[in-house]
């Protein structure tokens, strides 16, 4: 209560209380505004589950084809119906089985994000795949892009040279990767002499340093040949035309038609297979469903002319 009887000091001192009442008390106000905003957005925007949901707006296209020099540009966004906008985010380097990790790019956005690149470098040719996910942790989608440039495997192109054997850059199981190489005018690899088996192995080590679809492949070491054993156990046939083979360059202890302890594989190693990392390019057995690169032999045919 303010006396406004009250001498001049009196009426002062009385003044500075009721200014130091209605700071505080306007403090109090604005704090309970803040809450009750507070409140109200948090509930505005991560409504309860039923309520909510995210709308993929945009999907950037699973695979995309450039040369050495284009520019990339991909978009990626969604939206938030009952929450706020979903964080967009890109990862590279989730190898060619589409499993592994990889390593987060640049900064999260919201709602939409756009990856770019001006010139498309070697270093650039991978697996990507665009993350969409909503703050309350009840929504992830990953959509995956494969950027590759032309394989132009009858070519002297990315300085592999004209080589007789390559990699088809493609992770698939060995039945896969047969009908592959043939829809690309190509065979199975399948070394008939030591001096072709040598060839084999020396331009798979080039094309795997040198092509820029073989980047995303650089923790591989196995790649398809064209034999199989599927038909009868311990007869090796080849799959060009099921004749039997005449060369063999067999790893140590190899083919040993290996089984799991528990007789847990889906089939017997009926297969065969090469490591590009070995000097003489030894020979494993392998199991059909694996998944891997095909080794080509390349042919006048097809993508070869």
């Amino acid at each position: 209560v303010v006396s406004t009887q009250s001498t001049g000091t009196n009426f002062q001192l009385t003044l500075l209380l009721l200014s130091r009442f209605s700071v505080n008390k306007l403090m109090m106000i604005k704090h309970l505004i803040l809450l009750t905003t507070l409140a109200v957005t948090v509930a505005g925007y991560c409504r309860a589950k039923s309520e909510r949901s995210i709308e993929i707006l945009l999907r950037p296209e699973p695979k995309i084809e450039v040369e050495l020099g284009d520019t990339i540009s991909l978009v990626c966004a969604g939206h938030g119906h009952g929450t706020s906008d979903p964080l967009v985010y890109w990862v590279k380097g989730i190898g060619p089985d589409l499993k592994k990790k990889g390593k987060r790019m640049g900064p999260t956005a919201v709602g939409k994000s756009t990856f770019f690149i001006e010139k498309a470098e070697a270093e650039d040719i991978d697996n990507y795949k665009c993350v969409i996910e909503d703050c309350c942790g009840s929504f992830k989608e990953e959509m995956i892009v494969e950027i590759v440039v032309p394989e132009d495997t009858c070519k002297d192109v990315y300085g592999v040279g004209h080589v007789v054997y390559g990699a088809t850059w493609t992770y698939r199981n060995w039945t896969e990767a047969v009908a592959d190489c043939r829809s690309k005018g190509m065979e199975m690899a399948l070394p008939t002499t030591p001096e072709e088996n040598a060839q084999l192995q020396a331009d798979l080590i080039h094309s795997f340093e040198t092509h820029p679809n073989a980047i995303k492949f650089a923790h591989e070491n196995w790649l398809w040949l064209g034999a199989t054993d599927e038909e009868e156990e311990g007869t090796w046939l080849t799959a060009k035309d099921g004749t039997l083979l005449e060369y063999y360059n067999w790893d140590r202890k190899q083919p040993d038609n290996k089984q799991a302890p528990d007789h847990s594989y889906p089939d017997t190693q009926n297969v065969a297979g090469i490591h590009r990392g070995t000097v003489n390019g030894t020979t494993p057995s392998s199991i059909t469903s694996d998944l891997m690169p095909a080794s080509v032999q390349k042919k006048k045919t097809g993508n070869c002319k």
